[in-house]
């Protein structure tokens, strides 16, 4: 009895030893509590250094990144200004390190869209994003800025301050582009509208009249044929000629208007001269002065119809509007460039007030000149100013493309002289 009694109690102590050896073998197992505390002190050392390159590696790519970025801690019911990066100071030409421990509350004081974004963003834990017209609190530049929150525990909301302006601006003026372009385009459907208006008065004020009085010239020629008057026939017929020239004439001034032939037969630089001479005729009291510093062949044909469409509204811009006593037309090539230039004396006008819209004639006026000019690769330019005259020139690069092209012969009416009385 005695000897099972030891035996059972051995069994026992057998498993009292084999239970704290493996008690042991647990405490030492990697990731046991208490681990750090019995980790040799080399690598603990080594572990702490890690850590330190870890968050300093952290800290220098939070500061290079290329997005203007905030750190706003959150303090109360409010949240402050607790670091920012080389991108912020940019942006704010240095001024932000003068806000570290600002308040949102106060910052955004003005903007309550901002300040609940920031809410948002922190008991919703999660990224939130706005595109909004924005005065910075710094140096107070107005900007649009596409705004991001990003959450970070415990405490942090990271706010990216991304400069759109550059990108808005070019959507504007992508969209004022588009408004004008619809405007030229309604502008340019009235103003063939009222071409064919005007060259349907025309054939009927003059063409029309001519030819009913040609009409009943020729039947009452054949009735005094008929009735044996040969020599009343005969002078009637004489007294029709004259008729018959004014209608030719009328035909060519009409023809003249909508493409003038001698643009096609002897170039721009007669076409030129004519013009000025047809226009001093008309108004006697405008002293026009040409300077023509080119050959023909200098001018490449596409560009002979422009410029003439140049001349002709430009010259008729003065006519109307200007009140100038002398104008000054110059056509000109260097290496590069053939130059336009129309300067009047006249009494000038604010070009930013008035961006090139002819209201008063319901033309396409300066507008259109731009449009045709920027249509055919060039560039124009308005100087003027009220009392000191006006000057648009227009400038074409020569382009081998350009300057290679056979000439063509366009298409399209411009705006006519119009002859007085």
């Amino acid at each position: 009895m005695s000897e099972d009694k030891t035996a059972a109690e051995t069994r026992g102590l057998d498993r009292k030893a084999i239970a704290a050896r493996e008690a042991e073998r647990e405490a030492t197992a990697p990731g046991w509590p208490g681990d750090e505390l019995r980790m040799p002190e080399t690598a603990r050392r080594r572990m702490e250094e890690y850590l330190l390159q870890s968050e300093e590696r952290l800290r220098i790519q939070y500061r290079y990144i290329p997005v203007p970025t905030l750190t706003w801690r959150r303090k109360g019911d409010d949240f402050i200004v607790t670091d920012y990066n080389i991108a912020m100071e940019e942006l704010t030409d240095g001024m932000i390190g003068e806000h570290l421990g600002a308040r949102a509350s106060v910052v955004f004081k003005i903007r309550p869209d901002i300040l609940a974004d920031f809410h948002k963003c922190y008991t919703e834990r999660r990224v939130v994003r706005r595109e909004t017209p924005y005065r910075l609190f710094t140096n107070r530049k107005r900007k649009h800025i596409a705004f991001t929150y990003a959450y970070v525990p415990p405490d942090l909301v990271l706010v990216h301050l991304d400069d759109i302006t550059p990108r808005k601006e070019a959507e504007e003026a992508l969209l004022q582009s588009r408004r004008e372009l619809r405007r030229l385009s309604t502008r340019l459907l009235a103003a063939a509208e009222q071409e064919r208006k005007r060259m349907a008065r025309d054939l009927h004020d003059s063409i029309g009249q001519h030819l009913t009085a040609i009409k009943f010239n020729a039947e009452s020629i054949l009735g005094l044929l008929s009735d044996g008057q040969e020599e009343q026939a005969a002078r009637s017929i004489k007294a029709g000629i004259p008729v018959i020239r004014q209608t030719i004439e009328e035909v060519r001034r009409i023809i003249m208007d909508l493409r003038p032939t001698i643009l096609d037969d002897l170039g721009i630089l007669a076409t030129i001269s004519w013009f000025c001479r047809e226009f001093q005729q008309i108004y006697g009291h405008i002293r026009v002065e040409q300077k023509i510093a080119l050959t023909e062949g200098d001018v490449p044909g596409e560009l002979k119809i422009v410029i003439y469409r140049l001349l002709q509204e430009g010259m008729n811009n003065v006519a109307k509007h200007s009140g100038a006593r002398l104008v000054r037309i110059s056509l000109g090539k260097d290496r590069r460039t053939i130059r336009l230039a129309i300067a009047d004396d006249g009494r000038g006008f604010d070009p930013a007030a008035r961006p090139g819209r002819d209201e008063q004639t319901g033309g396409i006026g300066l507008v259109g000149m731009r449009e045709r000019t920027e249509f055919s690769g060039g560039r124009m330019r308005i100087v003027s100013a009220p009392g000191r005259g006006t000057r648009i020139t227009a400038a074409w690069p020569l382009t081998p493309t350009l300057a290679a092209t056979p000439p063509s012969p366009g298409a399209g009416a411009g705006s006519r002289v119009q002859r007085r009385g």
